[in-house]
Order: structure tokens, then sequence, then C-alpha cells
């Protein structure tokens, strides 16, 4: 008996610590091992710089390697699915979400093989326009041109998306829309990411590319790829240079951008996530990591957990709306 109760008052004391624990207690100590940040396509887009960099941020402000884990297939959805299906619901997986993986993907099923329910947000960290390029060499001097060449003859158009639902195609089809151009009698080639995507252009296989600016700037400044046009309000800084597409009475309005946040499997806890959300915050003040992103001119712009998820319902909201219209909804 004496054994017994030495076991239950042991039990019992144990319990009582851990009643007596402050809550939260364990994210107050997260991470305590290595986190993986996914990024859902292959390396050199503008997903993965990002990531990096939030990863060297991170890694330094948590004393634990957060470390970038390439994962592209199925136009993004192979590594978002698994981050946010597979991995352990812990908080040491997380996934940097941009529209491809979430609200265009939403718009573009029916039944979509991830919703905004299978996902936390954390906060977003980028907002960046989308760009028209075409080989330095191509022969139309502004996207008038292009355009008025692609409503000749259409079937000479072979334009790259990254995966069947990423901006590259939003943006394209709104184009379309816009100027009457036949969708069905040009050739979309699908493409692992903007690397893969400029390079296919750079070679040849490609006419047109649809990228953010971050993610076309420094091959645009070298002159291996030319911009032609920039979905924005105004001329951005880092491409003064190009008129905007509704400058050149091409395009009305800016309806696709491209952007990215953190996010986390729905069944991660909320003291985790929260944890992320306030690093993040912190994060996009930090001079250094605001210097860093400016030298890889990425647009930071930064939304809280909530917003952003305010902001991917409304996007989503678009995006199925769009996609119905021009018949791309599955």
């Amino acid at each position: 008996m004496t054994g017994l109760r030495v076991g239950v008052l042991m039990w019992l004391s144990i319990a009582a610590a851990l009643l007596a624990a402050p809550a939260g207690a364990g994210a107050q100590e997260y991470p305590t091992k290595p986190v993986e940040l996914i990024v859902p396509f292959v390396p050199g887009g503008g997903t993965d710089l990002i990531a990096r960099l939030a990863s060297d941020y991170l890694t330094k402000k948590w004393g634990q390697p957060v470390l970038v884990v390439n994962k592209p297939g199925g136009g993004g959805v192979a590594g978002a699915r698994a981050a946010l299906k597979d991995a352990r619901p812990d908080g040491y997986t997380a996934l940097v979400d941009i529209h491809t993986t979430s609200s265009m993907l939403i718009g573009a099923w029916k039944v979509p093989p991830l919703t905004l329910a299978d996902r936390k947000y954390a906060g977003r960290i980028v907002l960046d326009p989308m760009v028209f390029v075409v080989k330095t060499d191509a022969p139309w001097r502004d996207f008038k041109e292009l355009t008025a060449w692609v409503k000749e003859d259409p079937t000479r158009l072979v334009w790259g998306s990254v995966g069947p639902a990423g901006p590259s195609r939003y943006a394209a089809n709104d184009w379309f829309a816009q100027v009457g151009i036949e969708t069905a009698k040009t050739k979309m080639v699908i493409t692992e990411g903007a690397a893969d995507s400029i390079t296919k252009l750079a070679g040849g296989h490609l006419t047109l590319a649809i990228h953010s600016v971050a993610e076309a700037h420094a091959l645009t400044q070298a002159g291996k790829i030319r911009a032609l046009a920039v979905l924005a309000p105004k001329r951005v800084r880092y491409l003064p240079q190009v008129p905007t597409a509704e400058e050149q009475g091409v395009m009305k309005g800016v309806n696709v951008h491209w952007w990215a946040g953190i996010a986390l499997a729905s069944a991660v806890p909320d003291a985790v996530v929260k944890k992320w959300e306030a690093t993040l915050a912190e994060m996009v003040k930090d001079p250094e990591f605001l210097a860093k992103a400016d030298r890889i001119s990425m647009n930071i712009d930064y939304l809280s957990a909530a917003q952003l998820r305010a902001f991917v319902e409304k996007e989503a909201g678009f995006y199925t709306d769009l996609a119905g219209r021009i018949g791309i909804r599955k």
C-alpha cells in the first residue's frame, strides 16, 4: 500500500505542477527544435526569395534553424498539402502561402484540393504587382504592339503559367477578356515556378511570361528579358521606365497581385500561431530585413493574421467569379 500511496502522490504532484504552469508556456518556449518553412515551388522564384529572407530573420530571432524546404509540383499544391495536411500540426512545419495555393486555387476549382479551413494564417509579408515580360530581342516596343500582334493571330502566343491556376493565368485571361483575344487559341505552358518560366522565356520556349516585379526585376535590369507593362495603378519604383497596362490604353483596373504570407495547419495551437504573427510583425519593421528586401525588389506590405484571412476570403470570391467568367473554373 505504501508504494501505491507514493505513486498516487507522485501523479498528484505532477498534475498540480501542470495546472500551475502558466497558460501558453509551451508557446513561449517554441521553437525548441528546427522549423521547416515549405516553399511549394522550385528555388529562385519570388516565393523562394522571400522565404529565405524570412528564414534568416527567424533563425536569428528564435535561436533555432528555420530551414527552407522546396517541394514543387502540381502548381504548388504538392508542397502546400505537405505543410497543411501531411505534416504534424505542431507548428514545426509552416507554409509560404501565396495566391496560387489559396485564393486562386479556390477560385479555379469547385471542389479545391485545399481550402481556407485547412490553414491558420500568421500574416502577409509581401504584396507585389505583376509585370508582362518578353525576350530582350522581341519585336514589340510596348504592350500595345504585343496586344495587336496577338489579336491578329492568337495561335502564335505561347505563354507560361505557374501551375494551372496561378497568377499568370488569371492575369493573362483578364488581359484576353479585356481586349477580345480567344484564350483557347493561345497556348499555355505550365511551369514549375518563376525561375523555370523565365528560363523558358529567355530560351525562346515562351513568347510571354507574367510574373511579379521582384521575380522579373533582376533579369530585366541585366538585359536578359524586357518588361512591356506592369499591372499597377501607377509605375513602380523598381521599374520606373515600364509603363502600366492602363497607361498604354490596353487594360483597365488592377485585378491580379502577387503576395506571400505564412500559413500553418488548422490544428496548430493558437498560441504557436500567435507567436508567428508577433514575430512577423516585428520582422517587417526590422531595418536589416527591410534593406535586404529592398535589394531584391520585394514590396513589403504586412497584414496581420485576421487581416490576411479577410483579404484572402475577398480575393477568393473575386477569383471564383473571374474563373467562371473566363471559363477556367472546373
